[in-house]
């Protein structure tokens, strides 16, 4: 009964004509509740999981000076594994779905990130939490073939700058929420047991079980409501769907990961930054991360409808544009009000978002939509996998401030690169 509005009422019916604006049916809106669930499972606790890795490693360091070398590496490395695991995943993902379809390979994936949870429950070594996260976190590129083949096969090829609008704003609502929710948390673990370091260990633990029961439920909603099609047949092999990459693909896949060096260099070392060098507390920080969200939440459906009428290309540049302003706002700004500034920049750079992700789906030939929209993702994670570990050294070599103007440097490498070399033409077609 929860989804029948999307396929049960008549064309005149005011539900229909909602979900037909908003380009909803009942696959999607499987997918738009697997994704809120598990990604407010994931972000109760992943945004502080590099203070919970310091706080086992370095519990006595409490500045930038003081932290050391091992404890920069740890969090690096996690990114760095972090990223080849996501490469991994997202084409292994891609060739999941092609062979088990959308709910098949959505319940595999669940059942492996409750594992994931299991695992950092039952053991309490740095090793097991990284292995642990690594399968909790790999739920969304191993998800991502599923969003885009179930928007690319059910959606109208007009609607879905729309869907993809919504599907961000699921990504985002956890995003708002979660670390709010976990900041407030581990200060009550900090202020209870008078210390920074087990605060951290125990906040964390609490806030994963929470985690845990969500994907509990998420599995649940998948296995009675996600209703089964049968996959497409297998396609070609993955030097071949790379060769079908037509070239407006290839030359935002390059700008990309120039893109994503840019925000991976960072985006570890954020939340210890703002922890060990600004001296902000974990429940402002989570304030931060929900503004972050909430700007970004803000722009997907004024911009998803915007698409259709002026394209893709104007919001798809904004964004690489922001991304390189992020690490440059936040060195630069002051405390207080000054980072909150910095935070709304960070959420502007998924302006594009919506229109990144249809242009890719309108490009992709459908016979190999699932296979290469893994391979894209994996090949660009695959790249930008090494840029934590860079990011690690170049903190301990010249500090943090320096690693934030680096990496506004490599943003701009990005950003000129979509500018100078993707057609415009190709780029602003509507979805």
């Amino acid at each position: 009964m929860l989804f029948r509005p999307f396929h049960m009422t008549t064309e005149s019916s005011p539900p229909r004509n909602l979900a037909s604006l908003l380009a909803l049916n009942r696959t999607v809106g499987v997918v738009l509740v697997s994704v809120l669930f598990f990604g407010l499972g994931e972000q109760l606790w992943n945004p502080f999981f590099p203070a919970y890795l310091k706080a086992k490693i370095d519990p006595e360091a409490s500045g930038a000076v003081s932290l050391g070398l091992s404890a920069l590496l740890a969090v690096g490395a996690y990114a760095c594994l972090r990223n080849l695991f996501e490469a991994f995943c997202y084409v292994g993902g891609g060739q999941v779905t092609a062979r088990l379809g959308d709910r098949g390979s959505l319940l595999l994936f669940g059942v492996l990130s409750i594992a994931g949870y299991t695992l950092f429950l039952a053991c309490d070594a740095p090793w097991a939490a990284v292995v642990a996260t690594l399968l909790i976190v790999g739920w969304e590129p191993l998800s991502v073939p599923v969003t885009f083949t179930t928007v690319g096969s059910t959606v109208s090829r007009s609607g879905q700058g729309m869907a993809f609008a919504l599907q961000s704003i699921q990504k985002r609502l956890p995003k708002i929420i979660g670390p709010v929710i976990a900041g407030l948390v581990i200060a009550a673990a900090i202020k209870r047991y008078e210390s920074e370091s087990i605060g951290q260990v125990v906040g964390t633990r609490w806030l994963v079980w929470l985690a845990l029961l969500l994907a509990l439920v998420s599995l649940a909603v998948q296995w009675f409501w996600m209703p089964h099609r049968s996959p497409p047949p297998v396609g070609a092999s993955a030097l071949a769907v790379i060769r079908q990459f037509p070239p407006t693909l290839r030359t935002l896949l390059l700008a990309e990961v120039f893109t994503r060096w840019c925000d991976w260099l960072v985006r570890e070392f954020v939340v210890l930054y703002l922890l060990l060098v600004r001296g902000v507390e974990p429940t402002y920080i989570g304030l931060l991360f929900a503004v972050q969200n909430l700007t970004a939440l803000a722009t997907y459906l004024p911009i998803g409808r915007m698409t259709a009428v002026v394209g893709l290309q104007p919001f798809i540049g904004l964004t690489f544009v922001f991304f390189a302003l992020f690490p440059l706002s936040l060195a630069l700004v002051p405390d207080g009000n000054g980072l909150l500034l910095a935070f709304m920049v960070y959420g502007l750079r998924e302006i594009g978002e919506p229109a990144r992700k249809a242009l890719i789906t309108s490009l992709m030939p459908e016979p190999i939509r699932a296979q290469g929209v893994g391979l894209y993702w994996g090949i660009r994670s695959s790249f930008v996998c090494w840029s934590p570990l860079v990011g690690a050294f170049v903190w301990h070599a010249w500090g943090p401030r320096t690693l934030l103007y680096i990496a506004c440097g490599i943003g701009c490498l990005g950003a000129a690169c979509f500018y100078l070399l993707c057609r415009p033409g190709a780029a602003h077609s509507s979805p």
